[in-house]
């Protein structure tokens, strides 16, 4: 599979369906695909080169000359190269997520979908339980220029990755999740709003303050532990705890937090702190109920911040105080890395983090004497 006139076989293949200024695979994802040397894949661009059906342009790179080039294939290699730009349209994005409920992944989703679908992209949408899944679905579909994956707290298999990477040009993942690889990964580092929230609390006097996370050790929960452990040691005169939630947001989380603050609750029905930093709250009214009926009533009884997206009302309730990232910012980071791979193909691949947002709400006040 590394020889070049195999390599040669399959450009030309593409060559017969592509449009006019159609980009070709990246030296980088050909020599992966095929286990070739890139000498081995310069080799083979050149002779297609040769033969009319591919050109290189300053500011476009190299591109399929569509049914121009197959008419000329074997003819002078200096005719004039196409310069009819791909049409929008051309562009295709596969929309995968993960069926699970979570108003966030919807949201992004929609979103997207909208952004592309009005600059002329065609866009799919897929819906998959699990990896497994995920896989045979993929075997029944075309390739796409580019895919969005949510992971939505559940692994991504490699397995699963390589498939996509099989039938997708560009792969962006929903989180920051993947450090390292040939993906755009695109979330939130929870350190730092974990921070801003402490510091919050601390302007209204709290000093006995408590962290609620999930115990899994997905990378963006653990980097606001870290976090925590850091503010430990070197915060003076505040005491910082940590509740740790063994669920995920979609698996009674509200439910399970706030059983575990009333089991701590002293003889006069107070926790041992007074204000709450809370990660994974999807359910912004039901926590706030939940509360309520075991006599903490926010803020009154206990200050409540919660690390989310700012600008969800399922999640803020037009109540609590926010600290996070907004929806929107994601979408945008994620169609810009998209659009970025399209129009520089080798740039280099990164995580893209979310600015980090706020939004004011009702759920802080100085500490109950």
């Amino acid at each position: 599979m590394n020889s070049i006139s195999t390599l040669e076989q399959f450009l030309e293949g593409l060559a017969r369906d592509a449009t006019p200024g159609e980009r070709l695979p990246t030296i980088r994802e050909l020599m992966r695909r095929f286990g070739a040397s890139q000498v081995v894949v310069q080799r083979a661009f050149q002779s297609l080169k040769d033969r009319g059906l591919i050109a290189s342009q300053i500011g476009r790179g190299t591109y399929f000359r569509g049914k121009t080039g197959l008419a000329a294939a074997g003819s002078e290699s200096n005719a004039r190269p196409s310069t009819a730009p791909r049409t929008s349209s051309g562009r295709s994005v596969l929309l995968l997520r993960r069926s699970i409920r979570i108003a966030r992944g919807r949201v992004l989703v929609e979103d997207l979908q909208r952004r592309f679908s009005a600059e002329g992209h065609r866009v799919l949408e897929v819906s998959y339980t699990d990896p497994e899944h995920a896989r045979s679905v993929l075997k029944g579909l075309p390739r796409f220029d580019a895919c969005v994956i949510q992971s939505t707290f559940k692994p991504i298999t490699i397995d699963l990755l390589a498939a996509l990477r099989e039938k997708c040009d560009v792969l962006a993942v929903d989180g920051a999740a993947l450090v390292g690889t040939d993906v755009e990964a695109v979330g939130m580092e929870w350190g730092e709003p974990l921070a801003a929230a402490i510091a919050l609390l601390q302007q209204q006097g709290h000093r006995r303050i408590a962290y609620a996370t999930t115990t899994h050790p997905f990378l963006a929960t653990q980097l606001g532990r870290r976090r925590m452990d850091y503010l430990r040691e070197t915060l003076v005169d505040v005491e910082l705890s940590e509740v740790a939630i063994p669920a995920l947001p979609d698996q009674n989380y509200e439910a399970m937090l706030s059983e575990a603050i009333v089991a701590n609750l002293d003889s006069s029905g107070r926790p041992p702190f007074t204000a709450l930093v809370a990660w994974g709250i999807e359910d912004g009214d039901r926590f706030r109920r939940l509360l309520a009926d075991a006599g903490l009533r926010i803020p009154q009884t206990l200050s409540v911040v919660l690390l989310g997206r700012t600008d969800l009302a399922n999640e803020h309730a037009d109540f609590f105080e926010m600290v996070g990232c907004s929806a929107a910012d994601q979408v945008n980071q994620l169609h810009e890395a998209i659009s970025a791979r399209w129009a520089e193909p080798d740039r280099p691949y990164g995580v893209h983090l979310i600015p980090v947002t706020r939004r004011a709400g009702g759920s802080v006040a100085p500490p109950p004497p």
